[in-house]
């Protein structure tokens, strides 16, 4: 890829004039709540991680198919690559909400504005734990398939409230 400079703009997109590449897949709409974790514990048994289960779920939502949402959210799980830190539901949460706002600079505070909320109510019903370490590493802490469904009703509850 040629990055542009003052000699070779000319040759290059403008990147004042948005493009909207087109996405022939279209997404089941008005899924309740019950649907959607229904749908997650089936991702989950077919070997999806937290992550890809959260926003395979959303894809009205994020307009993503079944397999770019998977690849994107791939490398996710356990904790962000395995390492037991933020927990994939969360991110996949955030993924979801992320997509539900613009793309550009001016839009980003928003975003973070809502992922935060989110992420806070996730904090409440968890005793303010989002590391996966912290959610998985003491007895008697909630399976990763709970976790999950709180994400996704979390999520579900602000998409309903924002209607």
């Amino acid at each position: 890829m040629i990055y542009p400079t003052p000699d070779n703009r000319q040759n290059q997109p403008n990147p004042t004039k948005p493009t909207t590449p087109t996405n022939p897949y279209q997404p089941p709409t008005n899924m309740t709540k019950e649907e959607r974790m229904a749908k997650a514990m089936d991702l989950r048994r077919q070997g999806y991680n937290c992550a890809q289960a959260v926003l395979m779920v959303f894809d009205d939502v994020t307009g993503f198919d079944p397999e770019t949402a998977a690849r994107l959210s791939s490398g996710l799980g356990t904790g962000v690559g395995g390492s037991r830190e933020l927990c994939g539901a969360v991110v996949g949460m955030a993924l979801t909400e992320s997509c539900r706002h613009g793309a550009a600079p001016a839009d980003k505070a928003g975003a973070m504005k809502a992922v935060g909320a989110l992420t806070d109510r996730f904090k409440e019903l968890n005793g303010g734990a989002v590391r996966c370490a912290d959610l998985k590493g003491v007895p008697g802490k909630a399976p990763c398939n709970d976790l999950i469904c709180q994400a996704i009703g979390i999520m579900h509850d602000s998409l309903e409230a924002q209607q």
